[in-house]
């Protein structure tokens, strides 16, 4: 685990508006999931730095994936719509709500790349399989 200093130190805002988007998977999410993986990996990957940070989501204690989180840095609302409209999950109607709300990023931690070494990698989790798939050796 790093250390961190036990006060935060000062970072200048963001230049942008951050939309904190939360997708809520429809009733049969798992093969949208499964067959849309690799272009949604691949639309995130492209604009990889217009996210602060982004994943799927479970039910506290859960295995199975109920939606996506998404943290988007956009010049208007419309920006963060326009870009959430490319990616295969929205498109492919998998959501059954999505909410957009701005999102003022006051303190913590943030993602400086991608988690996972290829679509491949995770395919079990967009499935809904178990966290842990140590006969892929992977923890996604």
């Amino acid at each position: 685990m790093t250390d961190f200093p036990q006060t935060p130190p000062y970072v200048p805002r963001l230049d942008k508006t951050c939309y904190l988007v939360v997708c809520r998977d429809g009733a049969d999410s798992a093969e949208p999931r499964a067959t849309h993986l690799k272009g949604h990996l691949d639309h995130v990957e492209k604009y990889w730095t217009r996210y602060v940070t982004a994943g799927p989501i479970r039910e506290p204690g859960g295995e199975a994936l109920v939606g996506s989180v998404f943290l988007v840095l956009a010049d208007d609302l419309e920006d963060a719509k326009a870009l959430m409209s490319g990616d295969p999950y929205i498109t492919s109607g998998m959501y059954e709500t999505i909410t957009y709300n701005e999102f003022s990023n006051s303190v913590g931690q943030y993602v400086g790349g991608k988690i996972w070494e290829s679509a491949e990698a995770i395919a079990h989790r967009a499935a809904g399989g178990p966290t842990n798939d140590l006969s892929k050796g992977v923890d996604a």
